[in-house]
């Protein structure tokens, strides 16, 4: 193997075809070259650094010798037959390139798809090398070649004349005519030799000792083309100024559309998978920050719409048996509950409500008052179909676009909007209110239980304080000292007086950049013991991460997902978005070859019942905890969209399904009122990680039949504890 190893090859990979084919063991003059450095290092213990440009290209020190180290290694362990870069049976040659690059040189694991493609590419160019050495005359045409011994060592008998055969099949001549034509003539042609884009763009800003990270594609695509006298062809310049003005004068957002100056300039397409006037490794999607679009094929789109049908002939069976269930169950209370649940969504009249966009995210905008009156009309017009009349009051987001603009008075913005009237969807409107006093209804051995409203304030709000002056209502039983220090604090501060808090979260947390909106509303849930909302499940959340997880392994075995992307609202508006959704966030942490629980506190959408969603996607085993009798059965669309993001994923990964996922129900401790259900979920989720097990048997919490209120309050003093120290008040 040692002997193999110091006659590795440093061949470049591509060389002009000049000479007889009789004289041809002559020209190749230089033979199968040693990288004696590389494993005379290797041999000590010592690795090469390695060094990226800021477009994650290799650049020196060290660049070459890796780029050229790949070249020998895909030599050794790839067959010259193999024609399909992408085929499974190289994955074994694969893995031994990149084991023996990472035996030699200081490189991270992200880097490999990088190397391997690279390797791709040494790959084709040592074809090329052969085909017009060994296989083709002076003229370019083939002719009968011998095994080329110099490469008996790397290239077998049988695969040197499988090679051959190939390489004299008709629609191989084809296409080989064809590619030598278009290259033969270059209208602009490279004149830097092996140097490449990168290495020459560290070479330009050492010479200008530029802070600059890099240059713009037009720039490096000129430099490229300049010869060694320094002259630069009538053409080339002709190109390049046409690209100043372009740049000058296109806005921004089109520069950045993934289809450079360079190539209008040019007019020719980009091609996906490079940008032009970068060199190897740059793609649309890192260098422009968004992938290119494709349109999707006929047969793509008629399975989209088959599955959209599906799940929406499935949200409508599921919808006429809510509604018949609710309707049976209404018709035998007479209590004044009926009658409040049966009204509209808003009475006739001004009625206070919380404006939110969909578009780019499901966020709320703004606050005010819906104007329900019939023959209501906006500015003397009639207002949309689906619209309604509102007020706007207060903004959360001032630079989000209004729904309906208004052109003639230049209101198109939301900080436009204060205190005019707007046009707004319907269905993006909600009540800023809680319905007036419900009374209780039993239902199953004994628990007293309200009709809840849905507690996720990202989804439907929460509701607003009572007005009572200053103070906000406190219950009857008994606060902690840091519970009335906390509440005193948001007493005397403006969160009073409708000001919020715009928190922005470590991306520890839920694998991305994350952001909450704290309210007075949020403070009410943890002082009166009410409904959770998102903001104080996310917050206790991040209180976990930062208290029990933080620089510990515990970090590689349990995840959060944020509720605010994932739940009943979403899924049912774009099933296949959230899907996504679930699947970057197991993309973002890491490869899940070892057990790990992915925690989903997951709203019902109707009756603001919270549940929790445990996923351990190395073992396809997920975990439904929920602290009111019943199963997942009752979410059927939150299974099946779990259930298609992990096989997705593990499809993404190359991980092989051996079984079908499944679900547990664990024997979870139960709530005895209507209101714990979000308090019992991160009970459920600190707990098991305390315990620090994996694994979720169905008796995990047989200890606890049900959580003690004490149980609950000391995750409210904690909670309260965080929120002073992070002066997020």
């Amino acid at each position: 193997m040692r002997e193999m190893e110091d006659k590795m090859a440093n061949q470049d990979d591509t060389h002009d075809a000049s000479g007889s084919r009789n004289n041809v063991e002559k020209e190749i003059k230089r033979g199968l070259t040693v990288m004696k450095s590389i494993i005379h290092a290797r041999d000590k213990g010592e690795k090469f650094e390695v060094h990226w440009s800021a477009e994650d290209q290799l650049i020196e020190p060290n660049g070459s010798m890796l780029a050229s180290y790949i070249g020998s290694l895909v030599r050794q362990h790839i067959p010259i037959t193999c024609d399909n870069w992408r085929s499974p049976e190289l994955k074994v040659g694969k893995e031994k390139i990149w084991s023996e690059i990472q035996r030699s040189f200081h490189i991270d694991e992200s880097r490999q798809k990088y190397c391997i493609q690279l390797a791709g590419k040494r790959l084709r160019g040592f074809r090329s090398f052969l085909s017009n050495k060994f296989l083709k005359d002076e003229e370019g045409k083939f002719v009968e070649a011998e095994w080329p011994m110099k490469y008996a060592e790397i290239i077998s008998a049988e695969e040197w004349d499988n090679f051959f055969a190939k390489r004299r099949n008709e629609k191989f001549h084809e296409v080989s005519d064809k590619n030598r034509k278009r290259a033969s003539k270059p209208t602009y042609p490279y004149k830097k030799g092996h140097t490449g884009y990168a290495r020459l763009q560290q070479r330009i800003l050492a010479e200008e000792k530029s802070d600059a990270t890099s240059l713009l594609e037009h720039v490096l695509w000129k430099a490229a083309r300049v010869g060694k006298d320094g002259a630069v062809v009538e053409a080339v310049q002709n190109v390049y100024d046409e690209c100043e003005t372009l740049s000058q004068t296109l806005p921004s957002t089109e520069v950045q559309d993934c289809r450079s100056v360079l190539s209008r300039v040019l007019n020719v397409p980009e091609h996906s998978g490079r940008v032009r006037g970068k060199g190897f490794g740059v793609t649309p999607s890192s260098f422009y920050k968004k992938p290119k679009t494709k349109n999707p094929t006929n047969k793509e789109v008629m399975e989209t719409l088959a599955e959209l049908r599906a799940q929406v002939l499935e949200l409508q069976k599921e919808n006429a048996r809510y509604r018949e269930e609710r309707c049976g169950f209404e018709a035998k209370d007479t209590s004044d509950r009926a009658s409040i649940n049966c009204q509209p969504k808003f009475p006739e009249g001004i009625t206070p409500c919380q404006l939110y966009l969909s578009s780019p995210t499901y966020r709320i905008v703004g606050k005010g008052k819906v104007h329900n009156t019939s023959g209501e009309l906006l500015h003397h017009n009639p207002l949309p179909v689906g619209y309604m009349k509102v007020s706007v009051d207060l903004v959360l987001d001032t630079d989000a676009l209004l729904p309906l603009p208004d052109v003639v008075s230049e209101t198109m913005l939301m900080r436009d909007a204060v205190g005019s009237f707007v046009g707004w969807p319907s269905d993006l409107i909600f009540p800023d209110a809680e319905t007036p006093t419900r009374p209780t209804h039993k239902t199953g051995k004994g628990i007293s239980r309200r009709i809840e409203s849905v507690a996720s304030q990202k989804e439907v709000p929460g509701r607003k304080l009572k007005k009572a002056g200053k103070d906000i209502p406190t219950t009857s039983g008994t606060k902690s000292q840091i519970m009335m220090r906390l509440e005193k604090m948001v007493e005397e501060s403006d969160i009073m007086h409708v000001a919020i808090r715009s928190v922005d979260f470590d991306e520890g947390v839920f694998g991305i950049a994350h952001s909450e909106i704290i309210a007075k509303e949020d403070m009410q849930q943890l002082f009166e013991h009410e409904e959770l909302g998102i903001a104080v499940i996310h917050t206790y959340i991040w209180y976990m991460y930062d208290t029990l997880m933080r620089g510990t392994e515990l970090c590689n075995r349990f995840n959060f997902i944020a509720a605010s992307r994932i739940n009943t609202t979403f899924i049912t508006k774009n099933p296949t978005s959230v899907k996504n959704e679930l699947v970057d966030r197991f993309m973002a942490a890491g490869d899940n070859t070892t057990p790990s629980l992915y925690f989903l506190p997951f709203n019902s959408g109707n009756g603001a019942h919270w549940v929790l969603v445990a996923m351990d996607l190395s073992r396809l085993m997920v975990y439904y905890l929920n602290s009111l009798s019943g199963d997942w059965s009752k979410y059927p669309s939150m299974k099946k969209t779990v259930d298609a993001a992990i096989l997705k994923f593990r499809s993404k990964k190359n991980y092989r399904n051996r079984k079908d996922i499944t679900w547990v129900r664990v024997q979870c401790p139960q709530q005895n009122n209507s209101v714990d259900c979000g308090f019992f979920v991160l009970r459920f989720m600190r707990d098991i990680i305390a315990l620090n097990r994996i694994d979720i048997p169905k008796m995990y919490f047989d200890e606890y039949k049900s959580y003690s209120r004490a149980h609950l309050d000391e995750m409210k003093d904690e909670l309260c504890q965080f929120i002073i120290d992070q002066r997020i008040i």
